[in-house]
């Protein structure tokens, strides 16, 4: 008897047709329409060169165009990334923490966008704080949002997707450290995507406020202030801590912050918060 084959393990969606189509033609039309181009194709690699991004993760009919704009900003590697790193959080949040997902691939419309397990072991093992753990991804949201724009843009790409719970500053330190690490020597061929709404807040002005202050202190690169902002709640962004590890690490030092849509406020969700989103570029300075 030959040797069994292992079944590969993939994430299915959860919000497809409820936060972004699920039917694959439409789908498409609709990226067309945010102004994206595919990856593959004559227009394949037109758009920005950013190293890393913050997107929003709301449903695309309020942050779409956002996430959108924030990913033709860096549509100029289609060719040449060959990974992206996605990192999102948690909203309910059980435990603190950082989750790898040990799944093959995860589904989109578009179809399914491999894992690289490897590179996710390389980074899980810099930390005994960091677990492999799959149940948050197959709960949460705030990745599987942007993944068909991922598939869209680099449809020759791995993902690492990656999900944090929690705000402690031991935590995303931990992060921040492993990413410059593991990422740095690869970082001409890694895209990296924040899920992150700039600001959430139950009054409309206060979010704005706040959105408007992450943005400056993004673009004037006042690292260590809004690092301090993100930790202590008073820059109150969906996913900021993220936001934090990513500065944090080093990675980014040299490449300016640039708005590439938004920023948007929306109108109040089930819970009575407003939420504002913006693109976020992070681009070489030759670019």
């Amino acid at each position: 008897m030959g040797m069994l084959t292992a079944k590969k393990k993939g994430r299915t969606p959860i919000v497809s047709g409820l936060f972004y189509p699920d039917d694959k033609a439409e789908m498409e039309a609709r990226l067309r329409a945010f102004g994206l181009e595919s990856g593959v194709g004559d227009k394949a690699g037109t758009g920005g060169g950013a190293s890393a991004i913050i997107a929003p993760h709301g449903a695309w009919d309020f942050s779409g165009a956002v996430a959108a704009a924030a990913f033709s900003a860096a549509a100029r590697g289609a060719g040449k990334v060959s990974r992206v790193v996605i990192l999102g959080n948690i909203h309910q949040v059980e435990k603190p923490g950082v989750f790898f997902s040990d799944s093959h691939f995860f589904e989109t419309p578009l179809g399914p966008l491999p894992v690289d397990l490897q590179l996710g072991e390389s980074l899980r093992s810099c930390s005994t704080l960091f677990e492999v753990n799959d149940i948050p991804h197959l709960q949460e949201t705030s990745v599987e949002v942007l993944l068909p724009m991922v598939r869209f843009c680099f449809p020759g790409a791995a993902i690492v997707p990656i999900l944090a719970g929690g705000r402690q500053p031991g935590l995303i330190s931990s992060l921040a450290r492993a990413l410059r690490i593991i990422l740095e020597p690869i970082m001409a061929n890694t895209l990296l995507v924040v899920s992150s709404n700039i600001s959430i807040h139950p009054d409309e002005q206060m979010a704005r406020r706040a959105a408007e202050t992450c943005i400056q202190l993004l673009e004037e690169n006042r690292k260590s202030e809004l690092i301090a902002g993100l930790y202590d709640g008073r820059i109150s962004a969906c996913g900021g801590a993220l936001i934090a590890s990513l500065l944090e690490s080093g990675l980014m030092d040299g490449k300016p912050a640039r708005v590439v849509s938004g920023p948007q406020v929306r109108a109040q969700g089930e819970r009575g918060d407003f939420t504002c989103y913006a693109g976020i570029a992070f681009e070489n300075n030759q670019n």
